[in-house]
């Protein structure tokens, strides 16, 4: 466009000068002629040339005015013209701005509700196909009457409405949780209610989840008869259930929101323990203190759990003082028994002795048979004896004190077994695991080197090794030993088969059995023996850190 051109439009007054004077310069030929024309009408020459002066200048007003309003109207013209072009460019910016939105939108009119926009993420919110909402107002379904009436009631006063939580069901009998948030705009030139979702139905049922579980936590939490608390992670008492006011004697007003040390419950308790238990799962056996000064024995079990995402301690009390009060009775009787079977095992020794010394003396002055075979037969008889009390002196201390968790490792380093191999190699496991057996345990391997020294002939090698026998564990003796006959498999852990006393075998059959371990040999004749124990899940684990 020529640069002129453009001046004018955006100088209207400009333009209609030019073009006053343009049609001035066209019009001046024609006044002339006027001119000259009058003279021959009017004679006078100063009213002449005033009438047509005059009648000249306001033809070229009129003209004038006539181009200006008609100017006016062509560049109004354009100017709604562009404007409704922005409108429409606009509208449709917008239009794809929603549809594009990557959260479900809807703009609905604000006096009748009526649907105007909607994009694919509220249709796929509420199951609905687009087209066949839009003119159609918002329905019940999805927001029910009265929530429409409160979102339109806050509009109205706040302009704005945020995280209005709503929900519906699908035709698939989903239940869906939204939260709505709306304002008021101007749409295509009327009010509209711009309303965007989030949905929200993970988090609800998640909520719901936890709530579901706290009510559970809470019943469980009331109802155990065990005396429970809850502390925080610096030792204070948060909760208690009812048997814990019972056990202790004291009401959960008394309690609640004190810290445990203060109550000087468990003496022996370092208060440290309280803080470092929320953190760290423990269990400790212990003595407490109740407000009448009565003492029990209890057995403390803490447990880490989280509460509001805040660390938190589950204390449970439980009352062993009846077990343990038996325990310290058995205990008590056994070691009196002990003391006693001790000191009866000494007298018969001492005795079976003195028949051994004198039939070895009356040997010296007998010499013929039968009389001499009596003898060696007496003899042979108090040293079968002697064996035999031995034995029980090993035997007492069975089952007496409680399984431990022993590693092998540990055992085959102390120096009675040590003693046992000073011409045999040993090969140790190479996993570092524990076995919970009796304390006997030591002597079970005691007696299978022993045995294996004793009968294999040409042992250098021993080996202890573990076996995966999921979900159990064999923990697996061998030796390059002569090994153990076919014959004879079935009959080494029966009492009184063997070489000597026939013993050995038997003891770590019934050391191994009190806490569920099984034995079997399962070597090849020739080869050296295989013992196998299998030790049962739960009878082990991995130490970890060493």
């Amino acid at each position: 466009m020529h640069p002129m051109i453009t001046k004018w439009r955006q100088d209207p007054v400009t333009g209609a000068f030019f073009i006053a004077l343009l049609l001035a310069l066209i019009l001046f030929p024609y006044w002339w002629l006027a001119d000259r024309w009058f003279r021959t009408i009017i004679f006078d020459d100063a009213t002449r040339f005033t009438f047509t002066s005059t009648t000249f200048l306001l033809i070229l007003a009129i003209v004038d005015c006539a181009f200006l309003v008609r100017y006016y109207q062509i560049r109004r013209k354009n100017d709604l013209a562009h404007s409704a072009d922005l409108i429409r460019k606009g509208a449709e910016n917008y239009r794809l701005l929603i549809e594009k939105a990557p959260f479900p939108i809807v703009i609905t009119k604000l006096s009748d509700r009526t649907i105007l926009e909607i994009n694919n993420e509220a249709a796929d919110l509420f199951s609905i196909i687009p087209y066949e909402r839009i003119g159609k107002k918002v329905s019940e379904r999805f927001i029910t009457a009265m929530n429409q009436e409160k979102i339109l009631e806050i509009l109205s006063t706040k302009k704005q409405v945020s995280d209005f939580e709503v929900s519906f069901q699908k035709d698939n009998n989903e239940v869906v949780y939204a939260s709505l948030s709306a304002n008021i705009i101007d749409y295509l030139g009327e009010k509209a209610v711009f309303s965007a979702f989030v949905n929200i139905s993970e988090r609800v049922t998640l909520e719901k989840e936890i709530l579901y579980r706290e009510e559970k936590f809470s019943t469980v939490f009331h109802e155990v008869p065990n005396p429970l608390m809850i502390l925080s992670d610096a030792g204070e008492i948060i909760e208690i259930n009812k048997g814990c006011e019972t056990f202790i004697g004291l009401s959960k007003d008394l309690l609640v929101n004190k810290k445990l040390e203060d109550f000087q419950f468990f003496p022996d308790i370092d208060k440290e323990f309280y803080c470092k238990a929320v953190h760290d799962s423990q269990a400790v056996e212990t003595v407490i203190i109740l407000p009448d000064n009565r003492r029990k024995f209890v057995t403390l079990y803490i447990r880490s759990i989280s509460i509001h995402d805040a660390p938190h301690g589950l204390l449970l009390i439980q009352d062993i003082d009846e077990i343990k009060r038996t325990q310290n009775a058995i205990s008590q009787a056994n070691n009196q028994l002990s003391i006693l079977n001790s000191i009866t095992r000494h007298d018969i020794l001492n005795r079976v002795m003195v028949v051994i010394s004198y039939c070895e003396l009356l040997g010296y002055k007998v010499k013929e048979d039968p009389e001499s075979t009596w003898i060696r037969n007496i003899v042979k008889s108090g040293e079968d004896i002697q064996a035999l009390i031995d034995f029980t002196r090993q035997y007492q201390d069975l089952g007496i004190n409680p399984p431990k968790w022993q590693r092998v490792e540990e055992i085959m380093k102390k120096r009675n077994i040590a003693s046992l191999l000073s011409d045999v190699s040993v090969s140790l496991p190479g996993e570092h695991i524990e076995v919970y057996a009796d304390p006997m345990f030591e002597k079970v391997l005691y007696n299978l080197i022993d045995n294996s020294i004793r009968h294999g002939e040409k042992v250098t090698l021993i080996s202890l090794s573990y076996v995966n026998h999921d979900p159990d564990l064999i923990l697996r003796y061998t030796d390059n030993g002569v090994g153990i006959s076919t014959e004879d498999k079935k009959k080494i852990f029966k009492k009184g088969f063997g070489k000597n006393t026939g013993l050995g075998l038997f003891l770590i059959r019934e050391i191994l059995h009190l806490t569920g371990i099984i034995i079997s040999e399962e070597g090849i004749p020739g080869n050296g023996v295989r013992f196998d124990m299998i030790v049962p899940a739960g009878a082990f684990r991995t130490q970890h850190g060493t």
